[in-house]
């Protein structure tokens, strides 16, 4: 009888011990807004400002879970840097391939051995989550999907995703693939800054017309686009190892926020529980302005120079994220030349200024040039000396 209680009693310790190792880690605690996260039904779950990459709420971030069609914002963000670097175009035809067209899952019921766009792909990936759209985006890009699979994980290593693993372009359940709810910041974080992935990506409904002329609707699997007011963009996932998934960005004012929800109960749970994530954000933090972009105009003395001075601005605004439930101590530091040496060009980088919280860098900017410094000829040095002396 003894030995069965001690075993019981041991049981009831490990299950205490497990449950205070996985903790909701809050940026900014309150007793209402600790008890709220404590129902999510998400296995993993985080919540990033998408400027300064500051974690607000993460819980299990990284455990490596498979994250279904998540993935294919890999393979959207590879296609995007394609266009960006000339390598294709959106109106580039890919010839969908047998393999393609039969691939299980989601599809965009494309036809084998016809020609889509680019464009069409692309939207039917981020639309609809389109596996035979993904798959042959892979294929028109690195000749199969194995060799695009490559670029998928060694892209994932520059972004600094070291828990994340891809072994196909569409998400599909392999025993090797697998993500993290932080690591899926990083990858939507990066493939943000692409107006085209923003504009297909608030699309809710679509047609894609066939080049028989068959038509097949897209419809928005984000539905945080339609009925959250402040998402603007996002992608979800959901295999039955993987549960419902979602990872989404929403922005108010100019707070912009990254939500990760991993293996949800059911596809109500993600959506739920990331606007529980966004409303917390929202109501707890805010974006504030130290310096703007289009206001922030100084000039510096020039030497050597056809003028004595020249105009200097910074490259975007200068911002820190501000907690609504305490005090911060914010110091501006200025990194800026004294004296600038001609001849230089509009756009060089000629200083800095850092937000700084303590010893930690909240956020940064390049100071740069607004005009070109010309270097002095003789007759410049001959014009300055009579307008010293008055000739």
């Amino acid at each position: 009888m003894k030995k069965i209680i001690y075993t019981f009693v041991a049981v009831i310790m490990l299950v205490m011990t497990l449950l205070n190792t996985s903790k909701v880690v809050i940026a900014s605690t309150n007793g209402a807004t600790i008890d709220a996260f404590r129902d999510m039904t998400s296995t993993s779950y985080i919540l990033m400002e998408a400027n300064t990459g500051k974690v607000l709420i993460n819980f299990n971030e990284n455990e490596k879970l498979p994250v279904a069609s998540i993935c294919k914002l890999m393979t959207s963000l590879i296609t995007l840097e394609e266009i960006e670097k000339g390598n294709l175009t959106l109106e580039d035809k890919i010839l969908v391939s047998q393999h393609a067209a039969m691939v299980e899952g989601s599809q965009a019921f494309l036809d084998a051995g016809c020609e889509y766009t680019v464009r069409d792909l692309l939207k039917s990936v981020i639309v609809a989550s389109a596996n035979d759209s993904a798959i042959a985006l892979a294929e028109g890009i690195s000749g199969s999907e194995a060799a695009f699979v490559t670029r998928m994980n060694d892209r994932a290593k520059e972004l600094g995703m070291s828990n994340t693993n891809y072994t196909n372009a569409t998400g599909l359940t392999t025993k090797d693939q697998y993500s993290t709810a932080y690591d899926t910041c990083l990858v939507l974080k990066a493939i943000n800054r692409f107006e085209v992935y923003q504009e297909f990506a608030k699309i809710w409904m679509d047609t894609l017309v066939h080049p028989s002329g068959r038509e097949t609707e897209l419809v928005n699997t984000n539905r945080l686009i339609k009925y959250y007011p402040y998402c603007i963009d996002g992608k979800t996932g959901f295999t039955d190892e993987a549960g419902y998934c979602l990872s989404s960005v929403s922005q108010k004012d100019n707070l912009k926020l990254i939500a990760v929800t991993l293996n949800c109960k059911d596809a109500a749970s993600r959506f739920r529980e990331s606007m529980m994530l966004y409303d917390y954000g929202f109501a707890n933090f805010e974006n504030k302005v130290v310096l703007r972009e289009e206001d922030y105009l100084e000039n510096i003395q020039t030497n050597h120079a056809k003028t004595d001075f020249v105009n200097i601005g910074i490259t975007k605004d200068l911002c820190y994220l501000h907690d609504k439930t305490s005090e911060e101590d914010i110091e501006v530091v200025y990194n800026l030349p004294q004296m600038i040496s001609a001849p230089m060009k509009k756009g060089e980088v000629v200083g800095s200024i850092a937000i700084m919280q303590g010893a930690d860098i909240v956020d940064r900017v390049d100071v740069i040039l607004l005009e070109d410094i010309e270097k002095q000829d003789f007759s410049d040095i001959l014009e300055k000396i009579a307008n010293k002396w008055n000739f």
